[in-house]
């Protein structure tokens, strides 16, 4: 027995998000008459005047790579999800909706999956994308040849182990029952199954495309998103173009987007006050925030603080010595002061963490203590740990190049000394450091992870099962069996509050494990011009530019 589910699925109704021209902080009866007036100019734009221009954006490095199979970071998210389309998608509620699939349909158990697709809905290079497109790139992820860091997102897939270990020349669980309709079929129920086919790497891929570009696929991506890929110059701009077919009636209303690639917010953000760039999150440098938080300043209309469901944390190599002792990583955890770097560093734009899930996310526990400031605590475990008078030599804490990072990182470091642990900091491109992370190249390490879909799920299992370790995203490469048997049941479970209860339950005993230090929950201060409209940001990643647009006096070529 299958059930119809309708148009869109809430999976997510206190999320905190960011549609500019709407929401923000209470106003006066002035603030409030001249908002209701830009919004009734904004009303009497035709569909026409909102069609074309260029939007300017800005990349914080070189995305590591575009291919959706590989795509595990916000940068290389922020371009992947324009130029790809999967089945389903967010919208800026976070409610899941149609994209390539027109509607679907579950069993009442969850196991079994029907999705029908859209038909003429085509691929940038003019071919129609059809079922057998979306059993391919779902098997891509599965197969090792391909080495995705994401095949854990189908392996609950019927026949996905037998396919993985060769056993098997395709995957029993998916079919391509005619043209434009596909069945997955899942070995065990999994809650949160439809929104994860909302993550960008379960995109859609051309499978003639990839055969002729090879690796060279996530250099120069073909999907069938809102955006086509059209040019990349490293360290200088990375340059989309309107896909002219794309199915959405009237969009997208931009002619291109460019995204130029700008390191340090010192540097982008006179680009913004120039207009040269048309949005600006993350890193406003220092001395800038007090101007741009100034609720009457000449930020006011453009400016907004982003909850985001994230967390900031130093990640701690679980097999390396010391800090294989338990004792070590607490000692670590009670030396940082995350109240003076949310609050001082980060100009409290951020709030401290004491535990792993963010707020805003189904299970969060309000209630979760984490480690408190307390240096003499911290000196006693090590005490306790075999070293009185600190650890011996110096350890390197490697970062992607920031100098938000590097503020942040001084503190841990002033922190770290205090108790005797002398850290040294390294800075080096995202990609190197992602690729040292994959590796378990490193010792400690700055690292974040932003929730890709609203579920505990998607940060615990994540994070801390044992066969995630490395590229799945376990950096701490943390290994407890009683834990991965924990996070597994969780899976299967319904939604529900026994289930979160489980999470918690699990929260607690990773706090007690200290695997890795928890610094601050992600915040995003976000500017966007005041004539760019409906650019959405929300606590995940920005959506898709598909529906932005660019006052007529604005346009650029």
């Amino acid at each position: 027995m299958f059930k119809k589910l309708g148009i869109s699925i809430l999976i997510l109704t206190l999320m905190v998000f960011f549609v500019v021209g709407c929401g923000g902080n209470q106003q006066s009866q002035p603030e409030k008459q001249e908002q209701g007036q830009k919004q009734a100019e904004k009303e009497n734009y035709t569909t026409e005047d909102k069609m074309g221009g260029t939007f300017y954006g800005r990349l914080g490095a070189n995305p590591p790579d575009l291919d959706p199979a590989h795509s595990t970071d916000t940068t290389s998210s922020r371009v992947v999800r324009n130029v790809f389309d999967g089945l389903v998608k967010y919208n800026e509620d976070l409610e899941v909706q149609p994209a390539i699939a027109k509607d679907w349909e579950s069993s009442e158990n969850g196991t079994e999956w029907i999705f029908h697709l859209r038909e003429g809905v085509k691929f940038h290079n003019g071919r129609e994308v059809k079922a057998s497109d979306v059993v391919y790139s779902f098997s891509r992820l599965l197969d090792p040849e391909t080495k995705s860091e994401r095949a854990w997102l189908f392996e609950n897939v019927v026949g996905a182990k037998a396919f993985q270990n060769g056993e098997a020349d395709s995957v029993k669980g998916l079919k391509a029952v005619d043209e434009y309709t596909v069945k997955i079929s899942l070995k065990e129920p999994f809650a949160p199954f439809l929104s994860m086919l909302c993550m960008e790497n379960a995109s859609i891929v051309p499978k003639e495309v990839i055969a002729e570009k090879g690796d060279g696929f996530g250099q120069h991506p073909v999907g069938a998103g809102p955006f086509e890929f059209k040019s990349w110059k490293q360290d200088s701009k990375l340059v989309l173009e309107k896909n002219e077919d794309y199915y959405e009636d009237n969009r997208p209303y931009l002619d291109k987007v460019v995204y130029r690639i700008i390191v340090e917010g010192t540097s982008a953000f006179p680009e913004y006050e120039q207009g040269n760039i048309y949005e600006f999150d993350a890193d406003i440098p220092d001395g800038q925030m007090e101007r741009v938080m100034d609720s009457e300043g000449e930020f006011a209309n453009e400016y907004r603080q982003i909850d985001r469901l994230g967390t900031y944390y130093l990640a701690i190599n679980n097999q390396k010595e010391p800090f294989n002792n338990k004792k070590v990583r607490k000692a670590m955890n009670y030396a940082v002061n995350k109240e003076v770097i949310a609050k001082v560093v980060r100009n409290g734009t951020v709030n401290p963490a004491n535990g792993i899930l963010p707020p805003g996310m189904p299970g969060y526990n309000s209630d979760l203590k984490g480690y408190p400031y307390n240096i003499e605590k911290a000196k006693e475990l090590l005490k306790e740990a075999g070293y009185p008078d600190g650890l011996p030599g110096e350890y390197k804490i490697i970062y992607n190049t920031s100098k938000q990072h590097q503020r942040n990182l001084e503190a841990v470091q002033r922190n770290l000394k205090q108790i005797g642990i002398n850290v040294k900091l390294v800075n080096m491109d995202w990609g190197t450091v992602l690729s040292k992370a994959d590796k378990g190249s490193f010792t400690l390490m700055r690292m974040g992870w932003i929730a890709d879909y609203p579920d505990p799920d998607n940060f615990l299992h994540v994070l801390f099962h044992s066969k995630n370790a490395g590229a799945g995203g376990n950096y701490a490469f943390y290994k407890n069996e009683d834990i991965d048997k924990k996070l597994e049941k969780a899976r299967k479970m319904d939604r529900g509050e026994e289930r979160l209860d489980l999470y918690q339950e699990i929260e607690k005993e990773l706090i007690n494990d200290a695997p890795w230090v928890p610094i601050y929950y992600y915040s995003t201060p976000v500017l966007v011009q005041s004539f760019v409209h409906d650019y959405v940001f929300t606590g995940q990643t920005p959506l898709p530019l598909t529906d932005v647009w660019v006052e007529p006096g604005h346009k650029t070529k």
